[in-house]
């Protein structure tokens, strides 16, 4: 960490110009250095200000969460904070406050504090992983960069001209800032921070937040998962101030800093959920400006903006949008190939006809594409045998492929699934599934890209590399709409336990759970509605799941269990207990109850199975039993 020349400051200092806590932040500042100060001199001083006395109270609210009665008495709140932090936070508004606007033409004053704002709320939706309270981590989030709003003010001709230069060639602006000041918004804001008496561990999180690794912290430590966590707040503003164009190319680099962390799935879009609502909140207290974000899982499901920016020169749109990938179409029958390939041009993608020949195949097992469509009855090859040739092929192991099946092949999708099938679509395809499937594939291929530039750039060793590969993964093996395990995690999962159920003895079990008319849900009252029921059953699965099994997503509205250590009579006792407590659940949509009930297949493990998929599919032939013998009921495999 290094500060500015003490000489070099105090020049700095002496124009008047750096930002500076003022009036009662200032005065809080003086009272705090005195050993013998009292709290109740404090309370007057914030009583004095009838704005800071309301906003301290609300933080010590905020704080004191579960308590019975709420904080009515500002002594009793300075209390509950503790005074240093009361400082801190009165530090952080009183800056802010004092420096809305100014005349560096090039800096927008207005999404820099929005942006400052929303650290500071999402820093403190984090303060439980970086091990400190919750208030002072909001103050460091609200001033991190405080560095730039001083080179603003000292210099701000100069420092527009930097920051003109950087965004027009793509460059960091520390380089430059040292180049034309001799010292960088870094530097200068550790030397504010500490000047203020900030906490020596929250002024280095500050200095390397934005490249964390560069910090040499041991990984662990507080100062470390300090760090980790004010970069990964800042990442999340800057999503929450971008505009929806530019959301999206976002995600990849979101997502791997907040693996680090160990935050994915359903606690990561309900962390940011929340953030934004109290930034919002906050906004209009403070008079910041902040803006209406959609909720993350939609951020995290929408179609990547490929063809949404006619007004902006091509050249601007190829560096702005996220990846066009080709798609290779192989074995369509020609009445669903038009509509197919307008599809996929619909997502910005762009769709790339395969001769069903010998030579063609042979072509894409030498060259395939990022993601394969190809029909289970395509006549030149089986698809079966494609999908293992193609994974046998070294450039074949990471492609996306989505097998199109007809209703009267589902039986054949199991063993499309076991030949290296990423997953089966029933035709028709519509267009929103198919949505759901292509916008997968391509978060998977920007994460393992993320992932390659992590491993290039950021981590230190080849444990710290495998931790982030397998967190970055996990979001990529999550169904997006349920925030289930997928399939592919589901049968991996189910294969490792198999394993060791054959090596140990031990039993295990397997579900299929199918919704019983789920056409006449999408029929009688939308498909919006059909995927409301599905997140809201999902939601039902995961709280009556033991935390042992894994539950996921099997594809459509049929999910699976896999129950580890569990005999039949476990697995019929689980499988009752989900029937039983799905057909008793309001599953609402619009004010509207909707009855759903589950057929169930059990199956489990009997010694003579040759793989894995075996229980699957006598799960599944249970499944069809249950619903031959009247659905709403739960059957075990012979």
């Amino acid at each position: 960490m290094r500060f500015v020349d003490p000489d070099r400051y105090a020049a700095l200092k002496a124009t008047g110009k750096l930002p500076s806590p003022k009036g009662v932040a200032l005065s809080i500042i003086r009272l705090l250095q005195r050993d013998d100060f009292r709290i109740g001199e404090l309370v007057q001083l914030v009583q004095s200000d009838p704005a800071i006395a309301g906003r301290i109270l609300y933080f010590a609210n905020a704080a004191a969460f579960g308590r019975s009665r709420p904080i009515v008495s500002l002594q009793r709140g300075i209390v509950a904070l503790g005074s240093f932090r009361v400082r801190d936070l009165v530090i952080g508004l009183s800056v802010m406050h004092s420096h809305k606007s100014g005349s560096c033409t090039a800096f927008d004053y207005e999404v820099f504090w929005g942006h400052s704002l929303a650290t500071g709320i999402a820093c403190q939706e984090l303060a439980h992983f970086a091990q400190i309270a919750s208030e002072e981590i909001f103050t460091i989030g609200l001033l991190a960069r405080v560095g730039e709003l001083a080179l603003a003010s000292l210099f701000p001709d100069e420092y527009s001209d930097v920051l003109v230069l950087a965004r027009e060639q793509g460059l960091e602006t520390a380089p430059l800032e040292q180049e034309r000041f001799g010292l960088d918004h870094h530097e200068l804001a550790a030397t504010l921070l500490g000047e203020w008496g900030l906490p020596e561990v929250l002024v280095m999180a500050a200095f390397h937040h934005e490249n964390p690794d560069a910090g040499g912290f041991d990984d662990g430590s507080r100062v470390h998962t300090l760090t980790l966590s004010l970069s990964f707040a800042s990442a999340l503003a800057h999503l929450c101030m971008v505009d929806e164009e530019s959301r999206w190319s976002l995600l990849p680099a979101l997502l791997a800093r907040a693996a680090r962390l160990g935050i994915g799935g359903v606690a990561l879009n309900a962390l940011v959920d929340r953030m934004v609502e109290r930034w919002r909140e906050w906004g209009a207290k403070l008079k910041v400006r902040t803006q209406d974000i959609p909720p993350f899982a939609e951020i995290l499901a929408a179609t990547p903006p490929m063809r949404r920016m006619g007004t902006v020169p091509d050249s601007e749109n190829r560096r702005a949008r996220t990846p066009c990938l080709h798609v290779q179409l192989i074995g369509i029958p020609a009445p669903d190939l038009a509509p197919l390939m307008q599809q996929i041009e619909e997502l910005g993608h762009q769709p790339v006809l395969v001769v069903d020949s010998a030579e063609g195949l042979a072509q894409v097992l030498r060259r395939p594409a990022q993601i394969i469509v190809a029909d289970l009855s395509m006549p030149s090859l089986k698809a079966t045998d494609f999908c293992r040739n193609l994974r046998l092929a070294q450039k074949g192991k990471d492609c996306y492929v989505l097998l199109l099946a007809t209703p009267e092949n589902e039986s054949r999708i199991l063993e499309a699934i076991a030949a290296g099938a990423d997953d089966v679509l029933v035709k028709p395809v519509n267009m929103e599934t198919l949505r759901v499937h292509i916008n997968t594939a391509t978060r998977m291929q920007i994460l393992k890209d993320e992932m390659q530039r992590e491993r290039l750039g950021i981590m230190r060793s080849t444990d710290e590399f495998a931790v982030a590969q397998k967190r970055l993964l996990q979001d990529a093996l999550t169904d997006t709409l349920t925030q289930l395990p997928n399939r592919r995690k589901g049968l991996d999962f189910l294969a490792s336990e198999w394993v060791f159920a054959q090596s140990s003895g031990a039993p295990l079990a397997c579900l299929m759970l199918d919704i019983d008319h789920f056409k006449r849900i999408n029929d009688n009252f939308g498909h919006a509605a059909g995927d409301e029921v599905l997140r809201q059953l999902a939601e039902v699965l995961r709280n009556t799941s033991r935390s042992e099994d894994m539950i996921f997503r099997y594809g459509g509205e049929e999910f699976a269990a896999v129950l580890t250590n569990a005999n039949q009579r476990i697995a019929l006792q689980i499988g009752e207990r989900i029937r039983t407590l799905v057909e008793k659940t309001a599953f609402l949509w619009e004010a509207q109850r909707i009855p759903v009930t589950l057929s169930v297949g059990v199956a489990v493990t009997r010694g003579h199975e040759t793989d894995s998929l075996a229980l699957i599919q006598a799960a599944d032939l249970a499944l069809y039993q249950a619903k031959e013998g009247g659905r709403n009921r739960v059957v075990s495999s012979a």
